[in-house]
């Protein structure tokens, strides 16, 4: 609407004389802080925009020496507020346009309707030139009615690189590309890190992680743990993010110090914890689970019961066979029945207690044994003690085993430690290649594993050939006829067509693996099963794995044939011969018996060939 200067003009009217006019087309009051805000700004630079105002008149027409104010409300109102601050007097003189002649809601709806809000990277720039000219950033917050942290925030924005403003002018990246590359001052790291984002990763997101790389967030446990005053104190930086979420985010900008401290803090506590009387105490800042996997933790046994103890123990055993055989009376009396096994299973948690309460640490492993001191989640000290260093695991692991085949094992040796060594890693191989292809037995056997831990309480793989182990079990070193059998061909192929199979990046395997049918995951399942499988083992007794090599219906002559290497050059010639009259005849081994030792085991090689001859280890299916 176009307005002709005949029809209107200036002038300065008192304050008192200015009404609020009910035709302004804003029926949306203005908020108190909208109106705080513009009394700020007013008092700071003045009133930029007059009030357009109509004579207000009586009902005979005659003027009443008021105005009504058609656009301009919120500039009245804050004016007013200006009286009230007793910044200015009510009779306060304020520019306004007269008109008299176009209709006030016209007036108000072109003055409202027409206004254009300033562009958000006008106003931080703005808000640069006022820091540039000397202001505090307390005054520019109290002119504009903002806090300080907002004209902090606005005036680090105002310092990203021209061209990013400009290109967030134009639309063509977001105010949140802004905040992120605000995090530091240096234009030419910001153009580097754009630069380097392709297309799908121009996300704030990611412009922080790539501006911060080598540095450690503020609420990382190992900054919790030191703690940022510490940190400081040293002469220590830290990058402030002011647009983050969290008051007071940031990033830690020099990591190697801030480990340095997390050590040395560390270590003090190191001491304290060595005068426990620990064998040994070690400082891992960061104990993830592979890593802790790897000690070993000091079993206990049970001490001798008391006198007291015994009796008690007697008491309880007594009332709960009498309760048992109540209970197996009452089997058709669900209630009676029901009461009497709630008062069995309050005996059991009676004597698990007293049987707690005499589990001491086994005192051999006790004497080895030591505590790792890490930071937790929290960014507090933990601290596990009893544990076992891995050779140590290893070796209570092996005397274990030593006791089981000493208690186990029958009649004379027939093959050597190394010979015994060496078959056993021969079919090791064979049952990992045979749980490659039977993901069904692969599945009972994880489970199996897993469940002799959780419901029987056996550790250290009692019990069964699994190793709940990320690592495969390697056992190339036991003779270079493994390092070149079929079988660990076999197993490597399937291996590298799995891998083949599965997403380059191990984010996407969880996703990946959800969009697989049953058989997919087991696929997957058994391959990582059949690599933990261990079996080798010093002598001929019975082993975990042969339950597995049963279940997969393992037949060695797939994996294994007796030659010179494999087998006869490592026996005696009594043996050899004792193996051609069982593969052969008699009269075969007596033939050959004149022989010397290596003329003997080649012949016996050349004579078994295509038998299908098997050391009784190697049996499980074979005929």
């Amino acid at each position: 609407m176009k307005r002709s200067n005949q029809q209107l003009h200036i002038q300065s009217i008192s304050l008192d004389k200015l009404k609020k006019s009910d035709e302004n087309v804003r029926k949306v009051p203005h908020t108190p802080a909208d109106i705080k805000a513009l009394a700020n700004s007013i008092d700071a630079h003045g009133q930029f925009q007059n009030l357009v105002v109509k004579t207000e008149q009586d009902e005979q027409g005659e003027a009443t020496g008021f105005y009504l104010v058609t656009a301009g409300e919120g500039r009245r109102l804050a004016q007013l507020l200006r009286v009230k601050r007793k910044q200015i007097k009510a009779d306060h003189s304020i520019p306004c346009i007269i008109d008299d002649t176009h209709t006030a809601s016209a007036v108000s709806l072109a003055e409202n309707d027409l206004r254009r809000n300033m562009h958000p990277a006008d106003q931080f720039t703005a808000f640069k030139g006022l820091a540039d000219a000397g202001q505090s950033i307390e005054d520019i917050a109290a002119q504009f009615s903002v806090t300080p942290l907002v004209v902090k925030q606005r005036l680090k924005l105002a310092n990203v690189a021209a061209e990013f403003i400009e290109r967030y002018r134009k639309g063509s990246v977001e105010l949140s590309h802004l905040m992120a590359l605000a995090l530091t001052d240096d234009h030419a790291k910001q153009h580097t890190v754009w630069k380097s984002l392709r297309k799908h990763e121009q996300h704030a997101a990611v412009i922080r992680e790539r501006l911060t790389q080598q540095e450690i967030a503020v609420d990382e446990p190992i900054v919790r743990f030191v703690g940022l005053e510490a940190y400081e104190k040293a002469g220590g930086q830290v990058r402030r993010d002011l647009f983050a979420e969290q008051e007071n985010d940031g990033y830690v900008m020099d990591a190697d110090l801030l480990r340095q401290l997390a050590d040395e803090k560390l270590e003090h506590d190191a001491v304290k914890i060595k005068a426990e009387g620990h064998a040994w105490v070690q400082v891992i800042p960061t104990l993830d689970y592979a890593k802790q996997a790897e000690y070993g933790r000091v079993q206990t046994t049970y001490r001798a019961a008391t006198a007291d103890e015994a009796t008690a123990l007697a008491t309880l055993e007594e009332k709960r066979m009498d309760l048992a055989e109540g209970a197996d009376a009452a089997e058709d009396d669900e209630e009676r029945y029901a009461e009497l096994e709630a008062q069995i299973e309050a005996i059991d948690a009676d004597i698990d207690l007293l049987n707690r309460c005499r589990e001491v640490p086994t005192a051999e492993q006790q004497a080895v044994s030591g505590a790792i001191l890490s930071i937790d989640r929290e960014g507090k000290l933990h601290i596990e003690r009893g544990l076992l260093k891995p050779e140590d695991k290893a070796r209570f692991a092996r005397a274990a085993k030593a006791a089981q085949r000493v208690a186990t094992s029958t009649g004379p040796r027939i093959h050597s430690a190394v010979l015994a060594r060496r078959l056993a890693a021969h079919r090791t191989l064979g049952v990992q290649v045979a749980l490659c292809e039977q993901p069904t037995v692969a599945l009972v056997a994880i489970t199996h594993r897993l469940a002799l831990s959780t419901f029987y309480g056996l550790l250290y793989g009692s019990g069964s050939a699994i190793r709940v182990n990320p690592e495969a079990t390697d056992v190339r070193s036991y003779g270079q006829d493994v390092e070149k059998s079929k079988a660990l061909t076999s197993l490597a192929e399937h291996r590298e067509e799995l891998q083949r199979e599965l997403p380059p990046d191990a984010d996407d395997l969880m996703p990946w693996l959800l969009k697989q049918p049953e058989a997919g995951v087991l696929k997957v399942l058994a391959c990582c099963v059949a690599l933990t499988a261990d079996g080798v083992h010093a002598d001929d007794s019975p082993h975990a794995i042969d339950a597995l090599a049963q279940a997969a219906q393992l037949d060695m002559r797939q994996w294994w044939s007796a030659t010179a290497e494999s087998y006869f050059g490592s026996v005696s010639k009594a043996r050899i011969l004792e193996v051609v009259r069982e593969a052969i005849s008699p009269d075969v081994a007596a033939a050959l018996s004149d022989l010397k030792k290596g003329a003997l085991a080649k012949a016996a090689e050349e004579r078994l060939a295509g038998k299908g001859w098997l050391p009784s280890s190697l049996r499980v299916n074979a005929t």
